[in-house]
């Protein structure tokens, strides 16, 4: 009981014991007419019934009584046992229990407008919160936080349906456990399976007897959880869902309707961030080959070049150029010509060192492979592996074979004297121009000396 609360009951207490003493001792002593107890306690009793304290309404009302009845023995009266007076007293305990439903019904409505103000509230930040970011995987983390603090638990997670096996994948979780990031599960199995097959919402207030319920290293001691369908229209996308490790908590109709109209929000943000993801990889890819397209290759050459200045660390650049590749067109036709271009690119990208070289379409059929962390000689290590891969190896198109080769320019950072990116680009280009007077060789440029070298 809150203390302003506490502190109304005592006055209520205090006024009425005071009113009833001086009541009893008027009746008693000066001849105080029996009406004025009820008038006395209409006031204590609708008062108390008002301020929603039940019982205290019922007791006060009680207590007048038994004081009537009390003057009454002490006087030798039988006011009470005569005329109107015992229904006059039921008709104020009866009028102060419609006054108190009328007044709890009013209290209840007060209650639920402020939840749901509050819940408008925090689904307002939470939207606001989600709606901007547009990176997947920071988005799916995001929501799941967000619905976790919207109903209150203590665990929230998201899982993605794969369409080709039908298997869904935790992608996020709040509080994160890195280790069952990547948990997988089919169609069925636990609550959230449970969800995949209806594609409707499932409550689950005692989980440990739920029949399908997942081990408890999975599940954590998740005493009751809530799981609701992402849905991009009848598609299945994935569910999300919360769960509480406190028994006396229970989901309600309530918390249910709250976070299905968070999911459907979640939904459109998470559309919003594929599509995103889509016209980045659109706009950034070479469509032929697959790989970085040259203004990508220039951004991430950029980065990289920052980060080796900051942090004076190697870097190296290759420029590759494919020899005679007009020869193949005229030979072979353009369709063979872009089979050989996207046979080239994937064979660079078996080479290089992956999440760490980065490979592009520098244009027509020139390449790039920016090799960051490598030193001259480690760069062309990484050409002359590529030689390997490609030089008298055929290419199969409409039954023929065809092979290539190609001409190679590496340029490196030098640690002790600073170049400009521009300057960097210039060197292997100029290596590259140089090695292509042979063709079918590789040639670096020589920081020291100021010249291109061909390896031998």
């Amino acid at each position: 009981m809150s203390f302003n609360r506490w502190s109304s009951v005592r006055i209520l207490i205090g006024g009425a014991i005071i009113a009833l003493i001086a009541v009893a001792l008027g009746i008693i002593n000066w001849d105080v007419p029996y009406w004025f107890i009820y008038v006395v306690a209409v006031l204590f009793v609708f008062s108390s019934a008002l301020l929603h304290y039940r019982r205290l309404y019922l007791y006060i009302g009680l207590t007048f009584i038994l004081t009537h009845l009390g003057v009454d023995v002490y006087t030798g009266g039988r006011s009470f046992l005569q005329g109107s007076d015992a229904v006059q007293w039921l008709s104020i305990i009866a009028a102060g229990e419609v006054i108190h439903q009328i007044s709890s019904q009013r209290r209840r409505a007060e209650v639920l407008s402020r939840k749901r103000i509050q819940e408008l509230e925090v689904m307002n930040v939470t939207l606001t919160s989600i709606s901007g970011e547009l990176e997947l995987a920071s988005l799916l983390q995001t929501i799941t936080e967000r619905a976790v603090k919207l109903l209150n638990v203590s665990l929230g997670e998201l899982l993605l349906s794969n369409k080709q096996t039908g298997e869904m994948e935790i992608v996020a979780q709040y509080p994160l456990r890195k280790e069952q990031l990547g948990f997988k599960m089919k169609p069925g199995e636990g609550a959230m399976g449970q969800v995949a097959l209806t594609k409707k919402p499932l409550i689950i207030n005692d989980y440990k007897s739920f029949v399908n319920s997942l081990p408890d290293e999975i599940t954590s001691g998740v005493e009751a959880t809530l799981d609701v369908p992402l849905l991009k229209g009848d598609e299945f996308i994935g569910v999300l869902g919360v769960a509480r490790h406190d028994k006396d908590h229970e989901f309600t109709k309530d918390d249910m309707r709250l976070l299905t109209v968070f999911a459907s929000q979640a939904m459109i943000a998470i559309e919003n961030a594929r599509l995103y993801k889509e016209v980045q990889h659109l706009a950034f890819t070479d469509v032929l080959t697959g790989i970085n397209n040259r203004r990508r290759l220039f951004e991430l050459l950029d980065e990289e070049y920052r980060r080796a200045l900051r942090y004076q660390r190697p870097l190296s650049l290759m420029l590759v150029d494919i020899d005679r590749f007009k020869n193949v067109n005229d030979a072979y036709g353009h369709a063979a010509g872009d089979e050989v271009l996207r046979w080239f690119a994937n064979q660079c990208n078996g080479v290089i060192r992956q999440k760490l070289d980065l490979l592009g379409r520098f244009g027509g059929e020139e390449f790039a492979i920016i090799y960051p962390e490598a030193e001259l000689a480690s760069a062309i290590g990484a050409a002359e592996r590529l030689r390997f891969q490609i030089i008298g190896h055929p290419i199969p198109y409409n039954e023929m074979e065809i092979y290539i080769t190609f001409s190679a320019g590496i340029a490196s950072l030098s640690l002790d004297k600073e170049i400009a990116l521009d300057q960097l680009i210039e060197r292997a280009d100029k290596a590259l121009y140089f090695a292509k007077e042979k063709r079918n060789c590789l040639a670096y440029w020589d920081n020291k000396e100021a010249r291109a070298h061909r390896i031998p």
